[in-house]
């Protein structure tokens, strides 16, 4: 599978141009970066610690269904319509982070198209790999025989 990484996910120029746009931010352990539901408004590159993702589940605990570290896209509901969280996201240590502003870096994807195409091209993988993720994750959790992936 293609690695999903900002250093392997996008040629250069292109990541030059999406670091144009960040700023650093921090979280404590156990800090709540967003809510499944909610309003996708920003995402974060990780810089260092790490990040779990979660899933609600009905009667029981939220299930953590991928950790995410350095290079990694956290946050890619940020990029589709209707721009809400299908997952839920913790600082399962102390973090550190590149933020980006969405409706910005959505516009920046408007007014140049080979740039627009690319970042879409990696969110895409992200999702779909998130997706597979939760997937595998949740029938090792709660099917009676688990994914059959191991």
């Amino acid at each position: 599978m293609t690695s999903t990484t900002l250093t392997a996910a996008l040629p250069a120029g292109h990541r030059e141009r999406l670091m144009s746009l960040a700023h650093d931010v921090s979280f404590a352990t156990g800090s709540r970066l967003f809510e499944e539901g909610q309003h996708a408004d920003r995402f974060w590159i990780v810089r260092t610690g790490t990040v779990a993702l979660d899933l609600h589940v009905p009667g029981r605990r939220a299930a953590v269904v991928e950790t995410l570290g350095h290079g990694e896209l956290v946050g890619w509901s940020w990029h589709f319509p209707p721009y809400v969280w299908h997952l839920g996201a913790e600082a399962a240590s102390p973090v550190r982070a590149w933020e980006f502003d969405a409706a910005t870096v959505r516009a920046l994807c408007e007014r140049d198209p080979e740039f627009g195409r690319t970042v879409a091209c990696w969110v895409g993988q992200v999702a779909a790999r998130r997706l597979h993720a939760a997937r595998v994750r949740l029938l090792d959790l709660y099917a009676p025989y688990g994914s059959g992936d191991r």
